[in-house]
């Protein structure tokens, strides 16, 4: 997929270590990633937005994250972990990292998600919607 681009939108208020590190990353592999420092527009919204240019999920986590790990779903959660984690200083770290396909489709990834939800999100094909994760069905669901 040669034409496959990712923008990382984060927030000016929290330091931009963890976008930097999650760019680079990606073009490690060979992905056009581009990271841009957004000011906060409303109170603090702390949440990171990825922009893909992918018909669907499955085919962008697929091609991006089994070139960053031996499974997709593990690259996958590698990269949320980098983007959520509080930085050494002990500064705050995003509250979610929202993926949004080109197709307008939206998922959610937040601190607490269990192995699970890596691995089904691979395979979701999130069109149209915002997806989260429902803890207690343990799958993902529009919202």
């Amino acid at each position: 997929m040669t034409d496959l681009k990712v923008e990382i939108l984060w927030p000016l208020s929290l330091p931009a270590n963890p976008a930097e590190e999650g760019q680079d990353l990606l073009r490690a592999t060979g992905i056009d990633t581009t990271c841009m420092l957004l000011p906060t527009r409303r109170g603090a919204a702390d949440v990171v937005l990825v922009l893909v240019t992918t018909a669907v999920m499955e085919p962008f986590l697929r091609t991006i994250f089994q070139k960053l790990a031996e499974e997709a779903h593990r690259g996958l959660k590698a990269f949320t972990d980098r983007l959520l984690k509080p930085t050494a200083d002990g500064t705050q770290a995003p509250e979610s990292v929202v993926f949004e396909m080109s197709t307008g489709g939206r998922v959610t990834f937040t601190t607490d998600l269990p192995e699970r939800a890596y691995e089904q999100a691979v395979g979701l094909d999130a069109r149209n919607e915002n997806w989260t994760w429902d803890s207690r069905h343990t799958m993902w669901v529009p919202s």
